[in-house]
């Protein structure tokens, strides 16, 4: 047997009397302890006292607990059918009780579970009244900030305009300006025109003065243009064909780089510049060269081998 409650109220008006207490009453009114009780029913003292307490195991068979209950009320000569029916009374009470108090916590369960759902929704309610608020917000932002750009966009052109009269204006200081161009080289023309007239009319056995050597010069500017042209290197072509990936660094002559890094299968890759050229090739089986239009012979490097070398050859 273990501690439980005690004795509860059947009804408002009605109190119920365990048979712990009707057993105690009897054997206090023998005269006789617990200790005499339960040497002759072979019991502990302590279960004497929890049954007077009305305190049951609930794992005892209660058919174990009526015998005790029983020869309890025999030998301290209370009555046994009182003592069975107050028992029987207590059990039926405590199982009520015990539904009352399921009940009971059900009911709080779902009280507490109604209170969470409402803060629940309230919360939600609040976010998506906040989402509104802002989406309106931004909303009128944007149809506010529309015309403002338009506004801005206008007073823009309105600050920087360009009338007809200065278009004509600039297009007649510009004929001005070529016509007093013209004006002004025309006096230096004819007097060219004349000066290659004396020279022409100059016998050949005459010495050509100083000056009119320089006007003659002048006179034909194409002659330096060409010796000008004449003086600069042509540059130089080379043509890359990939059949795979391949790593590449080109310089011309003047150091300025022409191509680096990986160039991709089937890309075909066209270079112009000063020769000679510095060429470094990844993998060279990959890559036909042709310089000039003439295929530059890459037979001397082997596969997987970096190829360095500078073309055309010295």
């Amino acid at each position: 047997m273990s501690n439980t409650q005690q004795p509860i109220d059947i009804n408002d008006d009605e109190v119920l009397i365990g048979p712990g207490q009707i057993l105690h009453d009897a054997r206090i009114e023998q005269g006789l302890t617990e200790q005499q009780v339960a040497k002759h029913l072979n019991l502990r003292p302590m279960l004497i006292g929890q049954i007077e307490k009305n305190e049951f195991d609930s794992t005892t068979p209660e058919i174990f607990v009526r015998g005790y209950l029983k020869n309890f009320a025999k030998y301290v000569g209370a009555n046994e059918t009182e003592v069975l029916a107050s028992y029987q009374s207590l059990t039926i009470a405590r199982h009520q009780g015990t539904q009352m108090q399921s009940f009971s916590q059900v009911t709080r369960q779902k009280a507490e579970n109604n209170r969470l759902m409402m803060i629940i929704y309230f919360i939600i309610f609040v976010l998506v009244s906040l989402t509104v608020v802002w989406w309106i917000q931004d909303a009128n932002k944007k149809t506010i900030e529309e015309p403002v750009a338009q506004q801005n966009i206008v007073e823009k052109i309105d600050d920087n305009p360009t009338s007809a009269a200065d278009e004509v204006e600039l297009t007649d200081s510009v004929e001005s300006s070529d016509d007093n161009a013209v004006n002004e080289l025309q006096p230096a023309i004819e007097n060219s025109n004349s000066t290659q007239d004396t020279v022409n009319t100059t016998p050949s056995s005459g010495a050509i003065p100083a000056e009119q050597s320089l006007v003659v010069i002048t006179n034909h500017p194409m002659s330096n243009i060409s010796s000008e042209h004449e003086n600069i290197t042509p540059l130089e072509t080379f043509v890359f064909d990939f059949v795979g990936d391949c790593w590449v660094n080109i310089f011309d002559a003047n150091g300025d780089r022409l191509a680096w890094g990986i160039k991709r299968a089937d890309y075909k890759m066209t270079l112009t510049g000063k020769a000679p050229f510095t060429i470094t090739l990844g993998k060279p089986e990959l890559v036909s060269i042709e310089y000039n239009k003439e295929t530059v012979d890459l037979s001397q490097f082997l596969p997987g081998q970096i190829a360095k070398f500078v073309w055309p050859k010295a």
